[in-house]
C-alpha cells in the first residue's frame, strides 16, 4: 500500500464512522483531557491529548519495528491521529475568530 493509500484510509475513517462514533475530534479530545484532568491533575489542552495518542502511535510502531513487524492499523491511526490535531486546531481557530467577531459587533 502508498503512501497516499494510507492517508485516504486514515481520512475516511476520521471524517467517516469514527467521527459519527465519537463527534468531532475537538469535542472527542475535550472529554478526553477533562477525564484525564480528573484521573491525574495534570491540565492538557486538546492539542496535548491528541499529541499524546501520536506518541502511543509512534512507541507502539517503534517497538514493531525493532521485531521486524509492520502494523498497517498503527501507520493509519497514526496518521489520523495527525489528521485530528489539525482538524481540533483549525476548530479552535474558527471558534476565536467567531468570539472576536462577535464580540467586534457587539462594540
Amino acid at each position: 500500500m502508498n503512501g497516499s493509500e494510507i492517508l485516504t484510509e486514515a481520512h475516511e475513517l476520521i471524517n467517516g464512522p469514527r467521527q459519527q462514533a465519537y463527534s468531532h475530534p475537538f469535542d472527542d479530545y475535550y472529554r478526553v483531557k477533562e477525564l484525564f484532568y480528573s484521573m491525574t491533575g495534570i491540565q492538557l489542552t486538546v492539542q496535548q491529548a491528541i499529541t499524546f495518542m501520536v506518541c502511543v502511535k509512534l512507541g507502539r510502531m517503534a517497538h514493531n519495528m525493532q521485531q521486524g513487524d509492520w502494523h498497517h492499523d498503527s501507520i493509519v491511526d497514526a496518521a489520523g491521529y495527525l489528521g485530528c490535531l489539525s482538524m481540533a486546531h483549525q476548530y479552535s481557530e474558527d471558534r476565536i475568530s467567531e468570539i472576536t467577531n462577535r464580540l467586534r459587533a457587539d462594540q
